[in-house]
């Protein structure tokens, strides 16, 4: 018998960075020893704490298990222009633990992100700038965002994708706590 597992989305806490690291490490392929991990912490508690220009949300499974996150915001320097035009906004990070891939997780968390950012910052534009992979490029596609450009950041190509028409999202099918 398969047991039904309990999604939430809720806003993160400072608390949650290491776990959000974890994942992030996971995505990417790579590893953070644990003398690390405390300075990767206390420079991400920054920009977690900077709520005038980003919002975070984390997906856990039964009120415990952190299984993905999200931040969005006003875009980053680096990543304002595309095709010669400037984006206010962008979701900066989108990350779900791989068993937990392809269950909606994602898409509810870029929902609320989107919204939240509407919400706050009242962007005329939009942009991400995605790592170069398939499944990331048919989820950004499948949420309305139109292939600009692709650029070179440090070591990788990222793909830029962009939404002019920003309407918010109705509904979600998961549970929320803000």
């Amino acid at each position: 018998m398969t047991r039904l597992e309990k999604i939430t989305i809720r806003k993160a806490a400072v608390s949650d960075l290491p776990n959000m690291l974890r994942i992030m490490d996971e995505a990417l392929e790579s590893s953070t020893i644990d003398d690390e991990m405390e300075q990767r912490v206390e420079r991400w508690s920054a920009k977690f704490n900077n709520k005038l220009q980003f919002v975070f949300y984390v997906a856990e499974v039964d009120d415990e298990n952190l299984v993905g996150w999200c931040r969005g915001g006003q875009t980053i320097e680096c990543h304002q222009t595309v095709a010669p035009q400037i984006y206010d906004c962008e979701i900066q990070n989108i990350f779900i633990r791989q068993q937990y891939q392809r269950r909606g997780i994602g898409r509810e968390l870029w929902k609320i992100v989107w919204n939240d950012i509407l919400l706050i910052f009242h962007p005329k534009n939009f942009v991400v700038w995605s790592v170069d992979k398939e499944q990331a490029h048919r989820f950004y596609l499948s949420l309305g965002g139109v292939q600009a450009e692709k650029s070179k950041f440090g070591e990788y190509f990222q793909t830029a994708f962009i939404w002019s028409d920003l309407k918010p999202f109705e509904f979600t099918n998961f549970l929320i706590f803000k």
